[in-house]
């Protein structure tokens, strides 16, 4: 008997240890492979299942404010599927997208140690240089395009699958984005995830040469980081990741500086967005469609453009919404929804109204929405609580980067950013007990 409880204790020892090396893998596939995300998420959920101590993760959870709020978020997703006009196999679909936010609550639950968040950051900036001087690469003419290494309409992305549209139902077609080459490029993900990892790259480079003591350490970071500043304004084409380095440099110029901060950091985003657009010719081409979008849309029409398709989803998103304030047309109905709305005008129906907060408050109203906010304040407020000032830093700007980035895309729909939300807020907020630390 006592064999087979020591036996059992090591078994768990060693789960925990392998979650742990889990969690740093996934740093560095995230922003490469989804195949061996899948695999490593399956690992640490299977060794988190095995590595026992229930009652001692159930109380973290409870006591974290990080871990509960996203607990209620995703439960209350989960009760949206019992109302609305979706099929049971887009209600299902809908949950699986969003169980991810099931790993910020496991990785509280596991009281992720210090080492053991390094690792995953560190993890992190390796595989973003990696993926930074292959864009760079690619971009000279080195990397040649197509193949694995590369983005394109009938390659989305490595080793991705693309979803069928529903014959019943028009769909939008998918060959009038910009594609992976030279002249935008994005290596391993679409320009516009690109783009949002390479953003938060700048600061967790900044952040990697301000803890560095080595001189020679700390100025190759601060190259590393300027080289990802050019990569997201001058070289690829993801307009979501020049808003996002833009409120990334708002909240480093405030930990720094204070209020002043803030408007230096005006004056030189301004600054810095005014020279792109006279010497970068994909700032210029992008920041110009915005413009012409703006003006010539009509939402009579249909459209096939990054601005004036999000201006019609949109639009016709709020109107549902209007109809369904308070609970929404339950998880995983947007689509029957939308179609049945714009039924007359015969307009696309797209999956996604690009827009993470109207994607949840049109599926489960005010609540659902008031959540998400809920579970963002938590961790601005929390942030203090991630570890020194560099942790504190990098904690405010995961929540900032993935709030901007909900302005813009199904942010926690999407494969890549939803993962890298979930898995970077488990770790930032795993040592936090606001309440423990009060005691002490």
């Amino acid at each position: 008997m006592q064999e087979m409880s020591w036996g059992l204790n090591r078994l768990q020892r060693e789960a925990r240890r392998a979650a742990g090396w889990a969690t740093t893998a996934l740093g560095f596939t995230i922003p490469i492979w989804v195949v061996a995300d899948g695999i490593l998420v399956i690992l640490l959920v299977a060794c988190w299942g095995v590595s026992g101590n229930w009652r001692e993760r159930g109380r973290r959870v409870i006591s974290n404010p990080v871990g509960l709020s996203a607990l209620l978020l995703f439960g209350w997703l989960l009760v949206g599927t019992l109302w609305g006009m979706g099929s049971l196999g887009e209600r299902m679909l809908a949950v699986k997208k969003y169980a991810d936010l099931l790993l910020i609550p496991l990785l509280v639950s596991m009281a992720i140690d210090v080492q053991e968040r390094r690792r995953a950051v560190l993890a992190l900036a390796a595989s973003l240089v990696v993926t930074l001087l292959m864009s760079f690469a690619l971009n000279v003419g080195i990397l040649p395009t197509g193949g694995l290494i590369n983005c394109d309409p009938f390659n989305p992305c490595l080793l991705k699958k693309q979803i069928p549209c529903d014959p019943s139902i028009p769909c939008i077609p998918d060959n009038y984005h910009p594609v992976c080459e030279p002249s935008n490029p994005c290596v391993f993900k679409k320009h516009t995830t690109h783009n949002i990892l390479m953003a938060y790259g700048v600061l967790l480079f900044g952040v990697l040469a301000w803890k560095s003591t080595r001189r020679w350490v700390r100025w190759t970071w601060v190259g590393a980081s300027c080289l990802a500043a050019g990569n997201v304004v001058l070289m690829v084409q993801g307009r979501t990741g020049y808003v996002v380095l833009a409120g990334l440099a708002m909240v480093a110029f405030h930990m720094y500086f204070g209020w002043r901060g803030m408007v230096a950091a005006v004056v030189a985003i301004c600054v810095t967005f005014s020279a792109a657009y006279q010497v970068s010719t994909s700032f210029h081409d992008r920041v110009d469609l915005v413009a012409t979008g703006v003006a010539q849309w009509n939402p009579q029409t249909a459209t096939y453009d990054g601005v004036t398709e999000r201006m019609e989803f949109f639009h016709y998103t709020v109107e549902i919404i209007q109809d369904h304030p308070l609970m929404g047309v339950g998880t995983g109905g947007f689509t029957q929804a939308y179609a049945l709305h714009v039924q007359k005008l015969g307009l696309p129906v797209p999956t996604h109204p690009h827009n993470q907060y109207l994607l949840v408050m049109v599926q489960v109203g005010i609540v659902g929405l008031g959540l998400l906010f809920w579970l963002f304040a938590q961790q601005w407020r929390l942030a203090s609580f991630a570890g020194d000032a560099t942790y504190g830093l990098l904690a405010r700007g995961l929540v900032v980067t993935i709030a901007i980035g909900c302005l813009f895309q199904p942010a926690l729909n999407d494969h890549t950013e939803k993962l890298f939300y979930c898995l970077f807020s488990g770790l930032m907020y795993s040592g936090t007990d606001p309440q423990l630390d009060a005691r002490t």
